[in-house]
């Protein structure tokens, strides 16, 4: 799977046609959820692969604000609660989506927003929590408009756009030593590991695509930040987070010796940071 290619074609869609995804599909898609990577490998996730006629039951308990996007199928990741659960089910949930992307597919990240009711309409019993909810299918392309949410009290149509939505570029995601500094990623050279690796993290989708995080290249490290966000919940971060370090790893590391690995930890060192921001973890490069 080429990660970087298809992080930056990638959009997410909002009007999905009542069309069926094919069997042998599907099969594809769970024998790559049980092979493909994880940022966290000990913690045990299950994936469901849901029908149009979930719903109704998925409609008032997933969306923001509630409000479900509709498709023909949805995939629901089931996680042991522990440490990270959540940035591991964003990065795998990601993997998932990259891996649509290349089967033709599109797709939609949904906000949880009543996980309790969430597992009682499906019947979950598992103490497992719902850890993210995926729409997928195929887009509608005979509909002209898409659904713009720029706040809470901002919601509206525009126009479809016919690329993906610009995310942040290098110089705007990326510091150079601490917080503020002058980055030196958008001097190499495209083709280099390093400079595709940034280039696909900032390509990522968040929440409202917000775009809260932040990388510090600090000589041999690559910091992850999280910047405060007040439209951001702490799920949807952790979330967000997960789907960073998986566009960023998957870019190149599987194939370059030199990256190794995402160590969530924080290091001790003064990267003088905004209020409200904190460390999430580093990338060895």
């Amino acid at each position: 799977m080429d990660v970087f290619t298809l992080a930056a074609n990638r959009k997410s869609n909002r009007e999905f046609a009542k069309r069926e995804v094919s069997g042998d599909k599907l099969e594809e898609l769970k024998g790559y959820f049980a092979s493909c990577p994880r940022l966290v490998p000990d913690i045990d996730v299950e994936m469901l692969i849901l029908g149009e006629d979930a719903t109704e039951k998925l409609n008032a308990c997933v969306g923001y604000h509630r409000f479900l996007i509709q498709a023909f199928h949805y995939i629901v990741l089931l996680s042991d609660v522990d440490e990270h659960y959540l940035e591991n089910a964003g990065y795998i949930g990601e993997e998932l989506v990259l891996k649509l992307t290349e089967m033709g597919i599109s797709t939609c990240w949904e906000t949880i927003a009543d996980e309790p009711l969430l597992k009682k309409r499906l019947h979950l019993s598992s103490d497992k929590a719902v850890a993210a909810v995926i729409a997928f299918g195929y887009e509608d392309a005979g509909l002209f408009a898409r659904l713009g949410i720029k706040s809470p009290a901002e919601i509206f149509l525009k126009k479809k756009p016919d690329a993906p939505v610009p995310k942040l570029t290098i110089p705007q995601m990326i510091y150079g030593g601490e917080w503020g500094g002058a980055e030196t990623i958008s001097a190499l050279d495209p083709d280099e590991d390093l400079y595709r690796a940034c280039a696909a993290a900032c390509y990522a989708p968040s929440f409202l695509n917000r775009q809260p995080c932040r990388l510090i290249h600090d000589g041999d490290k690559i910091v992850l930040v999280d910047v405060q966000d007040d439209l951001t919940g702490a799920a949807d971060a952790k979330l967000n987070q997960g789907i960073v370090m998986m566009h960023f790893e998957g870019a190149v590391s599987r194939q370059s010796s030199g990256f190794k690995g995402w160590k969530l930890e924080a290091l001790d060192k003064d990267y003088k940071l905004p209020e409200g921001a904190y460390a999430v973890g580093y990338h060895q490069i």
